[in-house]
């Protein structure tokens, strides 16, 4: 049968010009599954052919614009003449003039089944009865191609195209669809040896012209065997080796320790010649990270050899690995412009871990101690700014001891003896977090509410052992504006009638479902007893995963601090919010007495509308944070009884009644008067400040009893008009330089507006004079450099267009700026943030930091200020400098 349908392909070629097989070996061995594949051919026209094993030979079709993975689309499908099985590894080119010429390529294969099979029902016979039919619908098992499909016939021969038969394919509706992927630009290689066709047409990477004995490492063939080790790997073929995630580190010997990267996991697969950076999920990311691609050309250039390296893309931030959402600008780029400006403007390196391919030695069968040499011996004097050797660490206490400090996602202890497992989780790697944080799959959206746009919140799931989806709650926060818009267009092509999840989930907004294909990072505090994620924050989008591996991860760990709020303020924030509830008005029960409060439900901040009961729950939420910062310290209030548009007025003094517990201290003013001032020390006083009308707290710099003496010196970024809060930033930086070369180290924090703030910490009773001085040096010096970015200027009429005034003078008895950690009266509820210098880049936004999110991120990433804080300066070195 098979040699009788050969006749037409074997009348349209010469065998003594062309290298197509023949044909006729016999049909397909005993066992495994009917074959498929998808050969992308540069001929008078470029087109795609599929091939589908039926009755010995491949069933064949020309498809001009090749496979979507949208439903909608119906695409051409001309069936040509039956080919041999052989055909399914031929890869190369046919002689000009030859039937077909041109250029082959092997874009996709596996196996296949027709859909909905009777029991012991034989799948070549199901298939070619819907072939005769006219309606073939399979499921493919392929590298690229997943899922069900239709082949439908519209036209039989003796029609256009020279009387061939026509047909439509058409993806089915299921979790492989993607309406929003153009597979057929996203995957431009061969899945046999990685090439373009304009590299297998250039004779690069090899002769690969067909060849019936050969395939790829670690995938099965009916006809062939494992390739020789000197044979890169197919990047589609391999997958990295997994962790579990482990509670406690493990005790004894036999095991190391290493940081848990927060980026995009991916095996490396460097020639001379290219590169590939393959995720979890088969997909490659080297056209996004075209930088990391030119260091692994050079890396294996150098050594002389191919490698394949296991690794991950992090974002760079002050030289160090960043965090996961720093990637997100990056990782889903497809626009060539904005790839380059990506690669110019927000760096990234690899960082290798792993080696398991060198020249000719496959080493995923040696342990761990034989690897680890390996890849320190290839990568010596060949890392650089783009390649990065991870470290590895014995003892667990003292890399745990530097990832808290660090603010690491956490760490992977990896046994020493263990080879590597490709695609398998094994429990010779254990994953320990230091954080929460999983993928969760997203099931849909609740419609936004107020001024939010595009996406409310979304209702994030995972998958049980029975396959089901389960819903694990829901999270609107940690989004940027764009993020909204992206993650809405994505979510409304995915839009579908029922929800995805085991049960109906119950939702404070309206809902709309979502086919289950978007998988996301989330940061959380907990889970809850109900099963439900404990403050969810997104972090981002994950195309690396796909979403029927995520599963929920048992807690590694504890979490690595409490979230503000958990206690006692939390207690106070829900005593707040049940006043504001019910009427606005009623009493809190605090540590240091009662308190009465009033017009808890007055607008405070139209736009998102927050309520003066919002900003009361606020500081008692964050009052284990702020109190310690205005300790012993006067304030100077500013009240808005009206909210942030209506009138404000100053108030220095505090009258003769405060409530239990509010602290008042007599201090002498300026004129030598004794005035009653409010002091910072407790809730109550905090509160009741708030409960005033004010919006900020705004402390002195200096302490009750000691006001002659500052424990800590400001300089205040103030941008005049011109100058954006990117050249803000600029001369952040510059600061910190100068900082550096004195040997000083600062704080830095938002302002909650439009500046920044630097404190330097000083030792105790440095005199006011000397801290403004130490601020004044810092600030001319800085001026003095960069004259057309920044200036010391006190009148601002004349201060330059497009500076910076770097104000060292807010340090004078009395003054004030925003305290941390404070509400600003500012559109959006900003708050005053502590910042790593790490997050000093070109893209921060102070905006970000809200009530809303601030809460969430001190969960995250522990009280910064008050570890910035703790450690005085010296100031020799400043001193010494400038005798």
């Amino acid at each position: 049968m098979a040699r009788g349908s050969l006749s037409e392909y074997r009348r349209k070629r010469d065998f003594r010009r062309t290298q197509e097989p023949r044909g006729g070996g016999g049909g397909r061995p005993e066992g495994g599954g009917l074959a498929f594949v998808v050969q992308k051919h540069a001929a008078s026209h470029l087109h795609f052919d599929l091939r589908l094993e039926a009755g010995g030979v491949m069933k064949s079709w020309a498809v001009p614009k090749g496979p979507s993975l949208d439903p909608s689309v119906k695409r051409l499908a001309v069936e040509v003449e039956d080919h041999p099985m052989e055909y399914n590894a031929f890869e190369g080119t046919i002689p000009r003039g030859e039937y077909g010429g041109g250029t082959v390529m092997l874009w996709d294969r596996g196996t296949y089944l027709p859909d909905g099979l009777e029991p012991d029902e034989d799948p070549e016979r199901a298939l070619l009865r819907a072939y005769r039919r006219g309606k073939v619908s399979v499921t493919f098992h392929g590298e690229r191609l997943r899922g069900s499909w239709a082949l439908v016939r519209t036209r039989r021969g003796g029609g256009g195209e020279g009387g061939k038969p026509q047909w439509l394919l058409v993806k089915h509706e299921d979790d492989a669809a993607d309406p929003e992927r153009d597979l057929v630009a996203e995957a431009a290689t061969s899945v046999e040896s990685g090439r373009t066709l304009e590299e297998i047409a250039a004779g690069k990477g090899g002769r690969r012209v067909w060849r019936s004995g050969r395939t790829r490492p670690g995938v099965s063939s009916r006809r062939g065997a494992r390739p020789e080790p000197a044979e890169l790997p197919d990047p589609s073929a391999l997958r990295p080796m997994l962790a579990t995630s482990g509670g406690a580190a493990p005790d004894g010997p036999g095991w190391t320790f290493e940081p848990k990267y927060d980026g995009i996991r991916v095996l490396a697969f460097a020639t001379a010649e290219g590169a590939a950076l393959v995720t979890r999920n088969g997909n490659d990311k080297a056209r996004q990270f075209p930088e990391l691609v030119e260091a692994l050309r050079e890396l294996a250039r150098g050594a002389g050899r191919s490698v394949v390296l296991d690794g991950e893309v992090v974002a760079v931030s002050g030289g160090r690995a960043g965090r996961f959402g720093d990637l997100q600008g990056r990782m889903h780029l497809e626009d060539e412009a904005e790839i380059r400006r990506g690669a110019a403007g927000e760096p990234v390196s690899l960082v290798a871990f792993d080696l398991l391919l060198d020249g000719e030695r496959v080493l995923v069968e040696a342990p761990w101690t034989e690897r680890r040499a390996a890849l320190e011996a290839l990568l010596r004097g060949r890392t650089t700014g783009r390649l990065w050797l991870g470290e590895t660490e014995a003892d667990h206490d003292a890399l745990a001891k530097r990832a808290r400090v660090g603010g690491w996602e956490g760490l992977v202890a990896k046994r020493t003896d263990g080879p590597y497992e490709p695609g398998c989780r094994s429990a010779a790697w254990r994953k320990l977090k230091l954080e929460n944080t999983q993928e969760f799959v997203v099931g849909g959206w609740t419609e936004p509410r107020s001024t939010r746009q595009h996406v409310g919140a979304l209702l994030l799931g995972y998958y049980d052992e029975s396959g089901k989806l389960v819903y694990a709650g829901h999270t609107g926060t940690g989004f940027t504006r764009e993020g909204l818009a992206e993650m809405g267009r994505r979510l409304r092509r995915l839009e579908r009638k029922t929800p995805p999840f085991a049960g109906r989930p119950r939702t404070n907004q309206p809902a709309h479902w979502a086919t289950p294909k978007l998988v996301v990072e989330v940061r959380f505090n907990q889970w809850t007893a109900d099963g439900k994620l404990r403050q969810p924050v997104f972090l981002g989008l994950r195309d690396d995963r796909d979403p029927k591996s995520v599963v929920r991860e048992p807690a590694s760990a504890p979490p690595k601090r409490e979230a503000p709020g958990m206690g006692r303020g939390a207690d106070v924030a829900s005593q707040v919010e049940a006043v504001r509830d019910a009427g606005g008005d009623g009493t809190l029960e605090l540590p240091e007495g009662r308190l009465a409060v009033s017009s808890l439900g007055k607008t405070f901040f139209p736009r998102p509308k927050r309520t003066k009961g919002d900003l009361l729950a606020y500081y008692a939420r964050m009052s284990d944070y702020v109190v310690p910062a205005m300790q012993d310290r006067p304030l100077v209030l500013r009240r808005f009884p009206d909210g942030i548009w209506g009138e404000s007025f100053y108030q220095q003094s505090a009258p003769e009644e405060v409530p239990p517990g509010v602290r008042v201290e007599v201090l002498v003013g300026d004129g030598g008067e004794p005035q009653r001032r409010f002091v910072g020390g407790n809730l109550a006083t905090l509160l009741h400040t708030i409960q005033l009308g004010a919006v900020s707290y705004d402390p002195w710099h200096s302490r009750v009893g000691r006001l002659e003496h500052a424990d800590y010196t400001i300089l205040d970024l103030d941008p005049g008009p011109g100058a954006g809060f990117r050249r803000v930033v600029q001369v952040a930086r510059w600061i910190r330089e100068e900082l550096d070369r004195f040997g000083l180290h600062g704080a830095l924090k938002t302002s909650g507006s439009t500046g920044l703030h630097i404190y330097l910490p000083l030792p105790p009773e440095t005199p006011l004079e000397a801290a403004t001085l130490v601020a004044q040096i810092v600030a001319t010096r800085v001026a003095g450099l960069h004259p057309e970015a920044a200036t010391v200027e006190r009148m601002t009429r004349r201060r330059p267009k497009g500076t910076v005034y770097v104000d060292y003078l807010q340090n004078i008895l009395g003054k004030t700026v925003a305290g941390v950690y404070a509400v600003r009266a500012r559109p959006g509820a900003t708050v005053s943030t502590p910042l790593r210098w790490e997050e000093l880049t070109d893209d921060l936004d102070p905006k970000r930091f809200t009530m809303d999110t601030v809460p969430e991120r001190v969960a995250e990433v522990g009280d910064l200020w008050a570890e910035a804080m703790r450690r005085p300066n010296r100031l020799s070195g400043l001193l010494k400098n400038e005798r």
